[in-house]
Order: C-alpha cells, then structure tokens, then sequence
C-alpha cells in the first residue's frame, strides 16, 4: 500500500494534524518537521530529525512514513489517537522526540501480546498493515541504537516520563523496570524532564531566532 494514498483523515492522522498544528499534505508537513529537527543545534532534535529520514528513505513508501513512526510512539505514550484533541506538551519537537525516546524505552520491553495490541491499534488509527507498523518499529528501535549517544538517551528518557504523564502514564508503564516504578512510588520521578523539554525547545531555530548554546555538534549527513 503506497502511503500517499493513505487519506489525511484517518484517525491517527487527525490526531497528530491537531497537536501539530499543520493542515494540507501529512507529506509536505513530515518533510518540513523532519527539516526543523536536522537543523536545530541541539543533539538530540537534530538526530531524531535523522530517523524520521532515515524511515522515509528505508521504506520508500511516502514521507508519511515519519509520521507513522511518530504515531507507534504516541501510542507507547498512551495517546488513543483517536482523532480526538489529545496534544502531549503543544511543542512539536518535543513531541517528537519523545515518541522517538517511547520506542526506545518501550519497543522491546513489552510482551509480544502487548505489541501486536499497540500496533493493532495504531493501524487501525492509521488504516495501515501491522506488519509494515512493526517494521518501522524494529527499524526505529535499532537505529537510535546506533545514532544516540548516552547523553542522548538519557535525555530522552527524562522527555518520555513527562509526555506520558500527559496521558496518565508512568515511566514505568512503558520501561517495565522495577527501578523506575520504586522512583515513581517514592515520588522522586524525574523532576527535571520539564526542564529538558524546554532545553530542546530552546535551541531550536525560528523565524525570529536561531537556536544557541548547543552542547555538542550535530553529526553531518
């Protein structure tokens, strides 16, 4: 199934059009999305912007792509992408990367059952296969892998916790680690993760500003 036919009122994409803020062509805003991340000076957006890429290049099958892979991390989040005006933080980067940081933290720490439940209902969400949602997944999953450095990952693990808060989740519900649940019990979650938020945020670019201040240089492409 060629995504380009995908129609642009499905659920799962009505559900992202609105936290998103774009209206016309999923396409044309994933493209744009993917550009804001690559070229912001902090790490992390701009190598979150590099999966987005890479899954619409691997697959070949329209830039929507991304925004699939940005939909099996929502609902890892626990957004019912219903369609409904369920927005996680407002602020699309963010949202972003914390999609990206719930496959990494989620993707192979469910049960088989509950993976073929999440993509079972994205691909409803999304009128697409739950075989192509998987492979996206494994794809995703492997290449943060291999472009995160720890920093990196531990920065978006602190962006997981504080999205899925948003939608009655606990770090915990999607990592499964005990760790993180005796964290969470003694009410010592990761105080930080709206601070993190706002760091990606700030570094990246705008029509009135340039991001600053980057910690690190973003890899070449």
């Amino acid at each position: 199934m060629n995504l380009v036919d995908v129609p642009s009122s499905t659920p799962g994409m009505e559900t992202l059009a609105h936290a998103y803020a774009f209206a016309g062509s999923a396409a044309r805003f994933a493209v744009d999305h993917i550009e804001t991340l690559k070229q912001a000076d902090n790490v992390l957006a701009n190598r979150c912007g590099l999966v987005l890429e890479a899954a619409n290049a691997g697959f070949g099958v329209g830039q929507e792509t991304a925004l699939l892979l940005i939909g099996v991390g929502q609902g890892l989040l626990g957004n019912p992408l219903t369609g409904a005006a369920v927005v996680g933080t407002g602020n699309p980067v963010v949202m972003t990367c914390a999609a990206i940081g719930a496959i990494h933290y989620g993707w192979r720490a469910m049960s088989d059952e509950d993976r073929s439940a999440l993509l079972a209902t994205v691909g409803r969400a999304f009128d697409v296969g739950v075989e192509l949602l998987r492979a996206i997944g494994n794809f995703a999953y492997d290449l943060v892998q291999s472009l995160m450095s720890r920093e990196n990952i531990e920065e978006l693990k602190r962006l997981v916790s504080a999205a899925a808060e948003t939608f009655g989740r606990h770090l915990s519900d999607i990592t499964r680690h005990l760790s993180d649940k005796l964290k969470e019990g003694a009410h010592l979650v990761y105080a930080t993760a709206g601070g993190a938020a706002a760091t990606v945020w700030s570094y990246v670019p705008s029509r009135r500003q340039t991001g600053e201040g980057a910690a690190e240089e973003k890899p070449r492409t």
